[in-house]
């Protein structure tokens, strides 16, 4: 049976909206279907204000998925604000991800250089290349960007932004762009449809691949698709729905199930 490869930090991108207000603790769940079934759950924590952020992803497998491989894992990165820009100091991971245990710590130098602290599995164990140091250089973890992108969403009502990554694992690149707005109908279970500004994001990997991959497959950009609005009142604007496109499962799909915080 094939695995089910979801590009989770792709997803996180797409999965939140924030706006610089005064500190105020927000949590969106969001359910994840795959060719219609339902296989993980999602719990993102905002924790946020103009000077500093927090961020807490809580990711669980449901399901069929979760009987054949079990997936529970929390990522967490905290950082500062210099004017609308991040500048991480903590990003961690631990857990299970289709049922092998994974953990990763990376601090950040003054100068914003990632250092990789801890690493399970290694890069030798999983026969990845590893990514040059000189190519990290104005790179950020993948929630970090999120809250910046998602900034530029309340501030601007347009999606435009980009953003190298790097995950201690993989290097790539990610581009938004605007799509106009649409109306989320009600048969897709969102808890408000409505008018939602639909944005597109493409992902590009640069570096750490698997050895053996075909470079130019992998080289390939995975896209998303998000339709972000407001769900409650005071709430930061977030996305109603996410859609990915996956050459194996048809539809992927993650929908916002409930918001509560303020």
């Amino acid at each position: 049976m094939r695995r089910i490869l979801l590009p989770l930090p792709i997803l996180g991108l797409a999965m939140l909206g924030m706006r610089p207000a005064a500190a105020a603790i927000w949590y969106a769940t969001y359910d994840l279907h795959v060719a219609g079934l339902h296989v993980m759950q999602t719990r993102v924590t905002i924790d946020s204000d103009s000077t500093r952020y927090r961020l807490e992803m809580q990711s669980r497998s449901r399901g069929m998925l979760g009987m054949l491989s079990r997936s529970d894992q929390t990522t967490v990165v905290e950082g500062d604000w210099r004017g609308n820009t991040p500048r991480p100091r903590r990003y961690s991971v631990s857990g299970i991800m289709r049922g092998e245990r994974r953990e990763a710590l990376m601090d950040y130098a003054a100068d914003g250089r990632p250092l990789v602290r801890a690493l399970i599995p290694s890069l030798i164990t999983e026969d990845r290349e590893d990514v040059a140091a000189d190519q990290l250089s104005g790179t950020m973890d993948s929630l970090s960007a999120l809250l910046m992108l998602s900034r530029n969403v309340a501030a601007t009502n347009r999606c435009e932004g980009g953003a190298r990554l790097y995950d201690t694992r993989r290097l790539s690149q990610v581009e938004a762009r605007t799509e106009g707005q649409e109306i989320v109908p009600n048969e897709w279970g969102v808890i408000m449809p409505g008018p939602a500004l639909r944005c597109t994001l493409e992902s590009r990997m640069l570096g750490g691949f698997l050895r053996g991959q075909d470079p130019a497959r992998a080289r390939e950009p995975s896209q998303i698709t998000a339709w972000i609005a407001v769900p409650s009142p005071g709430a930061p604007p977030l996305p109603l729905r996410v859609e990915i496109a996956s050459r194996w499962w048809g539809r992927v799909y993650a929908t916002l199930t409930r918001i509560e915080g303020g």
